[in-house]
């Protein structure tokens, strides 16, 4: 397969706002946009109160905004990769009323009709409900959208261990056998599952082999500012790495579905922001390092024959969000975008654009890691382990 180009969408001055307030011509214009930078694919969010509203209504205006997104793709032959349960996204946890249960959450705050709370999502992978909801939402979507010539993929949701962790992972493997085997009654296209760092660092039950059952191919997001078994916040090898760890647990090929940092001009620097709702120190990458590492990380990709990348986040956030969760407190949270919040291109974008062009002069290679069949009784020792050795080889 060729290296696939992409990028994760919410509007500049929208974000995960957009489906309350959508505007086709704005649409229009980021995915031109988006078409200009030469890229192939884009990755949206189905924000779950804004498409079910109730646990047994399916909101009909969204699913035409959404078939309007889709039309926008095919004309500038974008593909899109549609993604359920959102669910996490962003710092905070984006839940309908009807989806919460009356506990806090241990780690997320959650953002439901318009307020933030401090509860948890109901068990979405064992609640007969909750898994009856899950499949009236994918059966209306997938039913609606199968013949549509645009869908890349279908994303079971994103990193949705943040919203809650299955009590087992024989729960998490059910769960997301349930969820394929219902997209697949509808529609045969691929089906993958956003998983990310934390699902290889440690264990959340949703370990990487049993998720593969239940994947066509295997995504992967990973983030070297997050990464404290880093060298440093822009260690190129940290994002390889992590498709290559995925591909030797899972056994299936991998696509890089979210990576990227918080860029801004002037110095890096680092700030007080939030992860969850713990306070934390983030750190905001110089534009011009950031496109070095950007542009050493897509090399490598390329050549250790990952799938291909789509880049976090098409844009920084407009200002007018910035007083608006997930923003007014997770800082770093602004500044994820190729585009700066005024529209205009960083450096990033570019090397993005001119990516395809580099890529005639790279060669693919393979690249194995062994790992132990035991991985999961300890893996973060065994991760940072597997990385040292990793980088040995790599630098001879």
């Amino acid at each position: 397969m060729e290296f696939i180009l992409g990028v994760n969408y919410w509007p500049r001055k929208k974000a995960m706002f957009w489906w309350k307030d959508f505007d086709q011509k704005e649409v229009e214009d980021e995915f031109q946009i988006i078409k200009e930078l030469n890229l192939d694919v884009v990755r949206i969010f189905l924000l779950w109160e804004d498409f079910q509203p109730k646990i047994d209504k399916i909101d009909e205006k969204s699913v035409k905004n959404l078939g309007k997104v889709l039309d926008i793709a095919n004309d500038l032959d974008l593909k899109v990769i549609p993604t359920f349960f959102i669910g996490h996204m962003s710092g905070i946890n984006w839940l309908p009323e009807w989806a919460l249960d009356n506990k806090p959450h241990e780690r997320f705050s959650t953002y439901s009709n318009g307020k933030i709370l401090d509860l948890r999502a109901k068990d979405i992978y064992e609640d007969e409900e909750m898994l009856k909801a899950e499949k009236l939402l994918i059966n209306s979507i997938t039913a609606e959208f199968r013949d549509s010539p645009v869908i890349f993929a279908w994303d079971i949701s994103n990193e949705i261990d943040n919203v809650r962790v299955p009590k087992t992972p024989e729960a998490g493997k059910r769960w997301v056998k349930l969820i394929y085997e219902t997209i697949k009654e509808n529609d045969n296209r691929p089906v993958t599952f956003g998983i990310h760092q934390e699902d290889i660092d440690r264990d959340k039950h949703f370990r990487v082999q049993d998720v593969a059952q239940f994947n066509d191919f295997l995504c992967m997001h990973a983030y070297s500012v997050y990464a404290d078994w880093a060298e440093n916040p822009l260690d190129p090898y940290v994002v390889p790495f992590a498709c290559l760890l995925t591909k030797a647990l899972g056994k299936k090929e991998v696509l890089m579905e979210e990576f990227g940092m918080p860029i801004v001009k002037g110095e890096t620097k680092r700030v007080e922001s939030y992860t969850g709702k713990e306070k934390a120190w983030h750190y905001l990458i110089n534009e011009e390092e950031a496109a070095k590492w950007l542009e050493e990380t897509l090399k490598l990709l390329y050549e250790f024959g990952v799938l291909g990348a789509l880049y976090w986040n098409f844009s920084d956030y407009h200002e007018s969000l910035w007083d608006k969760p997930p923003f007014d407190k997770e800082i770093h949270e602004r500044f994820f975008g190729l585009l700066r919040s005024d529209g205009s291109f960083k450096p990033t974008a570019l090397v993005i654009k001119n990516f395809k062009e580099k890529m005639k002069n790279l060669k693919r290679r393979e690249v194995f890691i062994e790992v132990p069949e035991n991985y999961y009784e300890n893996p973060k020792e065994n991760l940072v382990k597997l990385y040292r050795k990793f980088l040995k080889n790599m630098r001879g």
